[in-house]
């Protein structure tokens, strides 16, 4: 199987820009192309853009006349066009209008403003094939711009148009005559004998000025961009796995995420920057706007984790370009913020602690020691601003790149509830700590540090006994912790009421208690107050707490506030400011809501086979999220969720946990949940073009950016479950476990893997091969890697 899948009317996601490995990346002008398979009665697929924003609609495709019959339906095609090859900077998509004839359609971006294919007709029949080929334009343009019209340079017949400070100009060989009817397009007729092929050439150049266009156009044109295509071809098959999984939407999704991926990657970056990732490249990216500020390298952590899906083992370099790219952020105390906190009103806040594992990741593939030890005193600096980790929460809920499931910790919907989660001990955060002093310490060992791998070692013996301080006998689940009590008590006050200068509660807590102060403003305004709380702390002394304006964040009336002191009584609370028709709750905090990243310790197996038992016969879990599309984001604990809450299924966190599972043995459970969130994710791509990070629980519908990182299907998570992992395509890691009902062939580099519940065959590429049955994890090398 060396050629990618078909690509067929099911999952689609074709977007096209300059290849970041090959071209410049120019961020102020870069266009990028949408290839639609719209199912409308104007044309039978199109390349679409906005031009990041600064047009309304711009649209290139071909309409076919045999006869006195157009084709711009594609139900009506005889064989309905699809994508036969698809790279970061091309597509390739052949169709039959009638049983006679054949058409393929080739566009190559070479530059950021500038696109070139090609479009070709091959006569299958045995008599005279007569056609008209229309390749077409309708710009929509900004307010003061030009619609696309038939226009002429020289001898040369064109389309010209202006949108902005744009002028897109079509060219086409071939001499084609300038139409305006119905639309406007370069129109040629074509004869071909039986058995023969035409090829016209185009090119579309979008410059400041039509006399810059139309020489682009005419220079590309003539240029061997084909051979471009060829070259770029033969560099991303030799970078990319292909599966069959015996589900053909399978496939194409796993060969569409790792192209995806590789849109994002900008590999030559203005300003002498290292390479990276961009989060988002789409059609409507804007260049001069808020949007386009955040076009840099802001990838998190944590995407680069689920990242690491679909560039391990294939390209190693990029994900150790991004390492080292975060090695270069951090600061003197070993801190790494995070370059996403773009916003001025946000305080700042960590990138997770994912470095070592990553790094160590890294290091399985390319086995690349010298950096290993290089980087080891950064990796080991990374970890201590969160040691002690008794005294370290999160800081921003950002940090967990979840929707609405922490809408306990959220200030800013109507359902959020506003706890602070900077007194919140985490369960994902300590599991973090867990993989990453683990990490620190397989580095150690394997760069001859043994003392300092018997020091992460035994930190992380700690790790794992605060996070079994976290399970929870009632949720069956691990839970959050008040941060400095250790906790998660019962609710043990609710008071709502008008404000008044002064109340006396004088309550009493069975156990200690930090409080939640909740304010509604009558007329959705802010207000400038000073509040007091009185009572005793959990050792009887008197504390008094004083809430200043600077302290509260309004939005839309409301404020949420969460104490610093723990409480064992509060006598009263006094108000300052405030209106009288304003309102309040004060309450216990609840500490008790569990959402999917509290099973993160799954990942770590630090939990106990009571434990993972437990958890997956909660019912909150397995049974109300009924695993339709996914597990979600939260569910209920000690109380109901918010009724206009929509919880979501996100992708990253049930890839996380779908490996945790199977690291603490479910198999059949992980394989089980793996086929619910394909199913969901391949729906996205054939009903909504795109992968994304989010989707509804109630109906599967996606939400979030269209084509994020964080929704990037896992391939590697696949093979994983199939007892399979990849370190070099002579040299492969194969354990007994095999879930699916369809055998899964793998192909890399002449690499070849066959897979079911009783066989595995494995192929390499110097011919060296193995048939048998594997139960133990057991490392199969070729003979010329074993050299």
């Amino acid at each position: 199987m060396d050629a990618q899948p078909v690509f067929s009317i099911g999952p689609k996601a074709f977007i096209l820009a300059s290849d970041g490995a090959f071209t410049p990346f120019q961020p102020e002008n870069d266009q990028v192309w949408e290839l639609q398979m719209p199912q409308n009665e104007v044309y039978p697929f199109c390349l679409h853009t906005t031009y990041g924003l600064r047009c309304r609609s711009m649209c290139l495709f071909p309409v076919i006349t045999i006869g006195n019959k157009h084709y711009h339906q594609a139900s009506t095609f005889f064989r309905p066009p699809a994508v036969t090859q698809y790279l970061p900077d091309s597509i390739t998509v052949q169709s039959s209008p009638d049983e006679n004839c054949q058409l393929t359609f080739q566009a190559h971006i070479p530059a950021e403003d500038v696109t070139v294919g090609s479009v070709t007709f091959t006569n299958t029949s045995e008599t005279l094939l007569s056609l008209t080929l229309d390749l077409a334009v309708i710009l929509v343009s900004m307010p003061q711009g030009t619609a696309a019209y038939p226009d002429r340079e020289g001898i040369n017949q064109i389309i010209s148009g202006h949108t902005k400070d744009l002028s897109p100009v079509l060219f086409m060989t071939g001499g084609p005559s300038a139409v305006s009817s119905p639309y406007p397009a370069l129109s040629i007729p074509i004869h071909l004998t039986a058995g023969q092929s035409r090829k016209l050439t185009w090119a579309l150049a979008t410059k400041e000025t039509r006399e810059a266009s139309l020489d682009a156009a005419r220079k590309v044109a003539a240029s061997p961009w084909q051979e471009t295509v060829q070259k770029h071809a033969k560099f991303h098959a030799a970078r990319t796995i292909l599966v069959q999984t015996g589900n053909p939407d399978w496939d194409s999704t796993f060969t569409l995420a790792q192209t995806e991926a590789q849109r994002h990657w900008i590999g030559q970056p203005e300003n002498q920057q290292s390479p990276f990732f961009l989060r988002s490249r789409l059609p409507d990216d804007a260049p001069n706007s808020i949007t386009q500020q955040t076009r840099r390298d802001d990838l998190s952590l944590l995407e680069t984790l689920h990242l690491k899906q679909v560039l391990l083992p294939t390209r190693p370099d990029q994900l150790s370009t991004i390492l080292a790219t975060f090695l270069t952020r951090q600061k003197e105390d070993g801190s790494i913020y995070s370059e996403g906190n773009s916003f001025a009103f946000s305080r700042p806040f960590h990138e997770c602690p994912l470095l070592a594992s990553l790094a160590l990741k890294a290091f399985e593939i390319d086995g690349n020691s010298d950096r290993l030890s290089r980087t080891f005193p950064a990796l080991c600096k990374s970890i201590e601003p969160w040691l002690p980790v008794e005294n370290f929460a999160w800081e921003d809920t950002r940090q967990l790149q979840m929707d609405t499931g922490v809408f306990n910790f959220d200030i800013w919907e109507d359902t959020g509830h506003g706890l602070d989660i900077r007194t919140a001990k985490s369960p994902a955060l300590l599991a973090m700590l867990l993989m990453e002093v683990t990490a620190l310490a397989r580095i150690a060992s394997l760069i001859g540090e043994e003392a300092a791998a018997g020091k992460y070692q035994s930190l992380a013996n700690q790790i794992t006994h605060h996070i079994h301080q976290c399970w929870d006998e009632r949720n069956n689940s691990f839970i959050y912790r008040d941060i400095e009590s250790g906790l998660t008590p019962d609710r043990e006050l609710f008071y709502p009421g008008r404000v008044q200068k002064e109340l006396t509660i004088s309550k009493a807590f069975l156990k200690p208690q930090r409080l939640q102060l909740h304010l509604f403003a009558a007329d959705e305004h802010t207000r400038a107050c000073i509040i007091r709380l009185k009572g005793t702390d959990p050792q009887g002394n008197p504390i008094e707490e004083v809430i200043k304006s600077r302290d509260l964040r309004w939005v839309l009336g409301k404020a949420h506030l969460t104490s610093h002191q723990l409480y064992q009584s509060i006598q009263s609370i006094t108000f300052e400011g405030l209106q009288p028709e304003d309102r309040f709750v004060l309450e216990t905090a609840d500490f008790s809501q569990p959402d999917i990243s509290c099973l993160l310790p799954l990942l770590t197996q630090s939990a106990t086979p009571e434990m993972i038992e437990s958890i997956i016969a909660n019912p909150a879990l397995m049974v109300e999220n009924e695993r339709f599309f996914g597990l979600a984001e939260t569910w209920k604990g000690r109380h109901e969720l918010p009724p206009a809450l929509t919880v979501r299924i996100n992708v990253l966190w049930n890839t996380l946990l779908i490996e945790g599972l199977l690291h603490s043995g479910q198999t059949e459970l992980a394989a089980d949940l793996f086929t619910h969130l394909m199913t969901t994710i391949t729906a996205g791509l054939a009903h909504h073009d795109g992968f994304f990070p989010f989707y509804n629980k109630s109906d599967g519908l996606p939400a979030g950016n269209r084509n994020a990182i964080a929704g990037l299907a896992p391939l590697g998570l696949l093979l994983e479950l199939a007892g399979i992992r990849i370190l070099s395509p002579n040299r492969v890691i194969l354990w007994g476990h095999f879930p699916f009902a369809n055998p899964l062939k793998v192909h890399w580099q002449g690499l070849s893997i066959y897979k079911d519940s009783s066989l595995v065959k494995v192929i390499f590429p110097d011919g060296t091969n193995y048939t048998g049955t594997i139960e133990e994890p057991v490392v199969i090398s070729a003979e010329s890697d074993k050299r």
